[in-house]
């Protein structure tokens, strides 16, 4: 059966190169892959902060991925067995680079890494699940393309999306799920699971779950859909160990049977569509091609106005729809903070433990208001880069005309979103004078010590006597000194906080605009290029029209009827 599997793969890569098709090129090699294992499969995929790498610990049943509020690196995590634990970080000019377990957290949450030098991190650790399965976690705000998500999808047998409960189905989970899992993968082997169930009011859960329900209903299959909260270890526990120990065990040969039939089949689609493509453009005459090339080379003011147009609309929009609605809640959680702070500054007995964690306290809740406000930021500036991919396209019809039509499918699928558009607070530790009239004396009587030494130790006894005499009352005032020392403190915070948030908008804003102007050249070279060698293609028109058509009307078919036998079988 295997030797009838690697026979169809050949005759598709056969057709693929000859056609010059990289792309099915490139997917056949990922289902080569998939075929080189036994083991089942897993990939974790979800937005920043949904919860993917608390999950993952939950599945492994021990603590192995850093879990922390700080946004993470997207970068690809692979967990696979082994003896003892492991970690290796793979770069992208092919080295890889041996890590401590204990430097992974500083390397996928440090907001400096530069997360394009590496492609991966392989983690190995003894687990039972790792016997007979791999996990890859991985984020749906990785740039990306389609075609590596179908090379990703390829090799993936079953899929676990991790959704946030308390920022529920972004249009960047939407998207996803819409265009790359429906459209290459399907949900028949796909579980969605709503974490951070914990942090939503109990009586909002039956609406949350509806919702989810209500989008996914406008599609044929349906996934299985678990609550969870991989903080909470009862809440979704079973649920989860049930699909991942019991569901997926039993189902292992049919599940990679599936997948195997799938990935095959997306081959087929993809050179088929390989095929149009390159008949669309056999469909326009030489002259044509030329005269589209001509177009483009003669419509340079043309291009530079319809840049400008989607850079102010952009500029616009992060000016007044994005900034100043952050603006706004910057200024009313600092205010919220303001009046919360002295009732809980003031109902804690001991000093030195208020000295000790009120600053890490205010850096972590500011930390966690910035992490929240990232699913807001990230899933407006999705959806208007959405539009904006809109626009060029609508940009480029209106270049080409008519003729568009016939070479619509040459454009890229456009992405103008740039990978840094993180709000990242860059806030200063609280550093606020807190001394009482009791540690200035104490203070005073060290300095003594020195030249004095019966009058230094008199001092500190004086200092010690006040202290004890007036502990409650001194108490209470130092609290009190310590709450309008904080609160001038979140005041000038606050401030900072503007000031570096706007200077973020502005860098961001000026990306987006950059990346708009690639965006425009990318698409027209893109096109440029595919003319210029649709030009080259008419020298031989007559006999690249035949081989497309047998391709077409006669190889494909058999190959999709061969395939069919094969998955018609039980297991492969």
């Amino acid at each position: 059966m295997l030797e009838t599997i690697h026979s169809l793969l050949d005759k598709i890569n056969d057709i693929a190169v000859e056609l010059q098709e990289p792309t099915t090129t490139k997917l056949v090699t990922a289902v080569r892959e998939q075929l080189n294992t036994s083991k089942l499969r897993i990939l974790v995929v979800g937005s920043t902060g949904s919860g993917r790498s608390s999950l993952s610990n939950v599945l492994l049943e021990q603590p192995i991925l850093p879990v922390s509020p700080i946004p993470k690196a997207p970068i690809s995590i692979n967990i696979q067995y082994g003896g003892t634990d492991a970690v290796e970080l793979a770069t992208t000019n092919g080295l890889n680079q041996p890590i401590p377990q204990k430097e992974l957290w500083s390397i996928v949450t440090r907001s400096n890494t530069d997360f394009t030098k590496y492609s991966s991190i392989k983690v190995e650790t003894n687990c039972e699940l790792l016997k007979t399965s791999e996990i890859r976690i991985e984020s749906i705000a990785a740039r990306r393309s389609i075609t590596e998500w179908k090379e990703l999808l390829a090799k993936t047998d079953y899929i676990i999306l991790v959704l946030k409960a308390t920022a529920l189905l972004s249009e960047q989970e939407k998207q996803f799920i819409k265009n790359i899992l429906v459209s290459n993968f399907g949900l028949e082997r796909v579980a969605i699971v709503i974490n951070q169930m914990d942090l939503v009011p109990e009586d909002e859960h039956v609406s949350i779950v509806e919702l989810v329900r209500s989008f996914l209903g406008s599609y044929e299959s349906q996934p299985v859909l678990i609550e969870s909260s991989a903080v909470l270890a009862d809440y979704g526990y079973e649920a989860l160990m049930s699909l991942v120990k019991v569901s997926l065990l039993e189902k292992h040969n049919s599940l990679k049977s599936a997948a195997l039939c799938q990935a095959m089949e997306i081959c087929l689609t993809e050179l088929t569509e390989g095929i149009i493509r390159q008949n669309a453009l056999l469909a326009l005459n030489e002259a044509q091609c030329k005269d589209l090339m001509n177009q483009i080379d003669s419509r340079n003011q043309w291009l530079q106005t319809r840049v400008e147009k989607s850079q102010n609309r952009v500029e616009l929009f992060m000016s007044t729809l994005i900034k100043e609605e952050f603006f706004r809640e910057i200024e009313g959680f600092s205010n919220a903070l303001r009046e919360q702070l002295p009732k809980e500054i003031m109902s804690v007995e001991d000093i030195t433990t208020i000295r000790r964690y009120l600053p890490s306290y205010l850096d972590t809740i500011w930390a966690e208001f910035f992490y929240s406000q990232q699913s807001f930021i990230s899933s407006k500036l999705s959806s208007e880069m959405v539009e904006i991919s809109k626009l060029v396209e609508e940009e480029l019809r209106d270049l080409f005309g008519d003729n568009i039509v016939k070479v619509e499918d040459l454009l890229t699928s456009f992405d103008p979103t740039p990978a840094n558009r993180k709000a990242v607070l860059m806030q200063k530790k609280t550093s606020n004078q807190m001394g009482t009239i009791a540690t200035g004396i104490q203070f005073a009587g060290f300095l003594l010590l020195i030249p004095a030494l019966p009058l230094g130790v008199f001092t500190i006894g004086a200092g010690q006597i006040v202290r004890v005499a007036y502990k409650k009352e001194m108490q209470i005032s130092e609290k009190q000194s310590i709450v309008s020392s904080t609160l001038s403190t979140t005041r000038e915070l606050e401030c900072q906080i503007k000031k570096q948030v706007e200077a973020q908008f502005v860098t961001l804003t000026e990306e987006l605009k950059q990346r708009i102007s690639e965006l425009y050249d990318q698409a027209l070279t893109e096109i440029y290029a595919t003319l210029k060698n649709g030009v080259n293609m008419h020298k031989e028109l007559g006999t690249k029209k035949e081989q497309l058509d047998k391709f077409n009307t006669v190889t494909i078919p058999e190959l999709s009827k061969q395939l069919k036998q094969i998955c018609c079988q039980d297991a492969i």
